[in-house]
């Protein structure tokens, strides 16, 4: 964020998170999002993910790319929370498809490192699919490096390094209901492998996982 995009959101209408040149909605599911862009995203259709490591079948709600891709990066890096909602609602798409499958599962959130966490303001995989279910914060994540430029057998090994369970993981163990993991892009899968073995080896059955983009 330069001095001109500091001004430019202090007294200017909010652009939108995607084509950041129209001026973004004031309200409801799609706010932050110009109309051509909430279009964009509302004609995405879940699709399962192809991912390169051996991760839980995961649904996501669109391609990394275009007007999605735009609002992941707006809503990650600059902390615009107004596009929670919408996120969340393909999120919900995603989770339609494979909720039916799995009766009496709850969401498991794939959480930020305590340094993401603060730099951002908010756990924003946890904020996107509040609403959508039973959230169980069953993980935690200690440090890591940036993924990227990482092989995939080095991301997945410094996400089995960084992910752990929490204490709840336990209370979802012994209730015998199963995890659907959500994270908000899939690149190889090999944070969602880490996550499942981690709550796997807790005693939690993790059939499948939904994130809003897959790369």
């Amino acid at each position: 964020m330069n001095l001109i995009e500091d001004a430019r959101d202090l007294f200017l209408p909010a652009a939108c998170a995607s084509c950041r040149s129209a001026r973004a909605a004031g309200g409801g599911v799609w706010r932050g999002l110009c109309p051509d862009c909430a279009a964009e995203l509302r004609a995405l259709r879940p699709r399962l993910a192809a991912l390169r490591q051996a991760a839980p079948p995961t649904v996501a709600a669109g391609p990394y790319a275009g007007a999605l891709a735009e609002a992941l990066n707006e809503y990650k890096e600059r902390a615009r929370r107004e596009l929670a909602p919408a996120l969340g609602a393909l999120l919900g798409g995603a989770l339609a498809v494979v909720a039916p499958e799995i009766p009496g599962a709850v969401l498991v959130p794939v959480p930020p490192t305590a340094a993401a966490r603060r730099a951002r303001g908010f756990d924003h995989v946890a904020a996107a699919c509040a609403g959508l279910g039973e959230l169980r914060p069953c993980l935690r994540a200690r440090p890591r490096p940036d993924s990227v430029g990482l092989t995939p057998t080095q991301r997945e090994a410094a996400a089995r390094r960084s992910l752990r369970t929490a204490r709840a993981a336990g209370a979802l163990a012994a209730s015998g209901r199963p995890a659907i993991l959500v994270d908000d892009v899939a690149t190889t899968g090999a944070t969602l492998r880490a996550a499942a073995l981690a709550l796997r080896a807790a005693g939690v059955a993790v059939p499948a996982a939904i994130v809003v983009a897959a790369a």
